[in-house]
């Protein structure tokens, strides 16, 4: 019983992945506006939307994808060269630059938001796409928000989702620097709703030309019962939970009089910690008024720039059902892309966690879009 146990596992088990990823293997959807400027150029330019996504033949499943990015997927020590940024409040953030050889002031940028507890040297998926970018020769940018980073908080202000002026800062500081460089900002998960947020605020006065959203979710409330079921709770949340504990641990001198601080340190869930933390810091009535001006769904007529969404139905974080795709195909800036497969940031495609995937091959394309096939 045990050698056939054994047998099938070894053999007959990575058949069935093989051929399973293969029957799941689909084309994405994609919705734009017909007739539209984005969707004559995204026609030209996107292979993505015409290419069927076939995910990795043994990890084809949402929740496995994530979990394998996140522990197999190596961090590349790249030369980023650190620049703090000085806020007018007096807190700071680092930023991190890699330039590749032979740039002007003319080559384009890519400016790239981690996500929830992320920062530039320990985000793969981050990291890996910056490479993609370096090796079309446009220079990366990546914002660490405050506290992040290896730079100390300075004053009780932090980030999140709903308030993205720290990014504002940065991206008139950068166009100000470099004002006939194209530039686009590729935002992932909670950095994607920073990325959103900004360019609904900023309208036409936006100072990037295009924007890249990957995995963000778009209504924090859904996405919030979603993760705290059962499995997400148990493999994701409770530690991301632990993660933002531990960003503001070292703080409680700073935060005691603002915070229940006691409280805050046996958040294990995120909204636990919106609830104990971010909404008495900010000043929000609740956490759900928090969320209800971080949703990212009900802002779409807001996008004046053009700008790409990647989802997944499986992903956890980001529950299709929230997307507003009716919005979307009504748009003249927005063109939303959705999955069957891919989890959360890490859309695999091949059995190596290191390769390329689609977040990769979608930010080449639409970088090219942006950056040579704009008029």
């Amino acid at each position: 019983m045990i050698l056939e146990l054994v047998f099938f596992l070894v053999l007959i088990a990575p058949v069935f992945l093989w051929m399973y990823s293969w029957y799941i293997s689909a084309v994405p959807k994609h919705f734009v506006k017909p007739g539209t400027w984005l969707h004559k150029k995204a026609q030209a330019n996107l292979r993505v939307l015409e290419q069927k996504y076939h995910p990795s033949w043994w990890c084809p499943f949402g929740t496995t994808q994530t979990v394998v990015r996140q522990l197999f997927r190596n961090c590349p020590d790249l030369p980023f060269e650190r620049e703090i940024v000085e806020f007018e409040d007096g807190g700071a953030a680092g930023i991190d630059w890699l330039i590749p050889e032979g740039t002007d002031d003319t080559t384009p940028i890519v400016i790239f938001l981690p996500g929830i507890t992320g920062s530039t040297h320990d985000s793969s998926y981050v990291l890996h796409p910056v490479m993609e970018a370096r090796d079309k020769g446009w220079k990366c940018l990546v914002v660490n928000p405050r506290g992040l980073g290896g730079v100390k908080l300075r004053t009780t202000r932090t980030y999140n989702a709903a308030l993205p002026h720290d990014f504002a800062f940065i991206a008139k500081m950068v166009h100000e620097r470099y004002p006939e460089a194209r530039k686009l900002g590729c935002g992932f998960s909670m950095g994607g709703m920073i990325l959103w947020n900004y360019l609904a605020m900023m309208g036409e006065d936006v100072h990037l030309d295009a924007g890249m959203i990957v995995s963000s979710p778009w209504d924090p409330m859904v996405a919030s019962d979603s993760i705290e079921c059962f499995i997400p709770q148990t493999i994701f949340n409770r530690f991301i939970a632990k993660s933002l504990v531990d960003i503001v641990r070292p703080y409680r001198e700073l935060f005691k009089d603002m915070v229940d601080f006691d409280a805050v340190l046996k958040c294990n869930t995120v909204r636990g910690f919106d609830k104990a933390f971010v909404t008495p810091m900010y000043g929000f009535e609740s956490y759900e008024a928090y969320y209800k001006m971080a949703t990212l769904a009900t802002k779409v007529d807001k996008i004046k720039i053009p700008c790409v969404t990647l989802n997944s139905v499986d992903d956890y974080f980001s529950p299709v059902q929230c997307i507003p795709i009716n919005d979307i195909a009504e748009s003249e800036n927005v063109l939303g892309i959705i999955t069957n497969h891919g989890g959360h940031t890490a859309f695999m495609e091949s059995a190596d966690p290191n390769a390329r995937g689609m977040v990769e091959k979608l930010l080449s394309q639409w970088g090219n879009l942006v950056f040579h096939d704009y008029h």
